[in-house]
């Protein structure tokens, strides 16, 4: 089945449903504007507002004259080639919402089958849940695990039934300096399944706990490998505005030089960062 994948809108989601609008935010700084939304909507329309960052400050939306929460079926208003097969994740990483929005892990009973695959941790689920997904993943000619995969989970039979699917992207994450030997053996693991190197791709977490030189070592240590490194700006759980929080032995204008070079490496990557201005 041919999959022209779609993209991700990176906004507030609005849409129609039985005389309701509903609103879903996936971030918290787009909080601001979605409330203003709400106020604006709620004298004309019933509206539900929802989504990732309502439930991580759900006080922030009170009073804007919408009804919180819910089951609100936001995804495929998002992005109508995503999918998820499990929800929440058993670990508790402090710079990650999904243990604050869904504390437990499961596996689901069924899904509907997209060739993007969002589930935050598909390596915690039984051998026989991933198995199924593989299966059901046959019929894409483009399946990208979007959400990344955890290299401290990855085993060979993972990569074997991976090895089965026409990858547009497997991605790990590289949060801390010390999973260095476990993201390195599971790059090494999946180029020797035979998965392209062109394929992978690395989540390297920048401004939380580190230093700029950490961070570059990180992001350096993945291409010298011919891997893209992807830099992401820790943001807190309550930021309501984007890029706003510098860590400790930072810089505003360091983040942002270092996220402005690494997001730019199909132009960038024959300069080297310290002759980037």
């Amino acid at each position: 089945m041919t999959a022209a994948v779609s993209r991700w809108p990176k906004s507030i989601i609005h849409w129609r449903d039985n005389g309701t609008l509903n609103v879903s935010v996936p971030f918290t700084w787009m909080l601001p504007e979605a409330v203003a939304f709400c106020r604006a909507h709620s004298y004309t329309s019933r509206v539900r507002i929802g989504g990732p960052a309502v439930s991580l400050m759900p006080a922030y939306v009170t009073g804007c004259g919408a009804t919180i929460g819910g089951d609100l079926p936001a995804l495929a208003h998002h992005n109508p080639d995503a999918t998820f097969t499990t929800r929440g994740c058993p670990r508790r990483c402090m710079p990650c919402a999904v243990h604050r929005i869904e504390p437990e892990f499961s596996e689901l009973a069924d899904w509907t089958p997209a060739p993007i695959v969002c589930d935050n941790n598909l390596l915690a689920a039984s051998k026989k849940h991933f198995n199924r997904v593989i299966d059901r993943e046959k019929v894409f000619d483009r399946v990208d695990f979007n959400q990344g995969l955890d290299a401290r989970l990855l085993k060979p039979s993972h990569l074997s039934r991976l090895a089965e699917l026409h990858l547009v992207h497997i991605r790990y994450s590289w949060d801390w300096v010390g999973m260095e030997s476990q993201v390195m053996d599971a790059i090494t693991a999946t180029l020797a399944a035979g998965i392209p190197r062109k394929r992978i791709s690395i989540y390297v977490l920048i401004g939380i706990e580190d230093t700029p030189e950490d961070a570059l070592y990180r992001l350096e240590s993945v291409r010298t490998l011919g891997i893209k490194p992807f830099p992401m700006r820790y943001q807190p759980l309550d930021a309501l505005v984007k890029d706003s929080h510098v860590a400790p032995g930072w810089t505003a204008k360091e983040l942002r030089r270092m996220m402005r070079y690494w997001s730019r490496q199909n132009w960038l990557s024959k300069v080297p960062y310290a002759e980037y201005a």
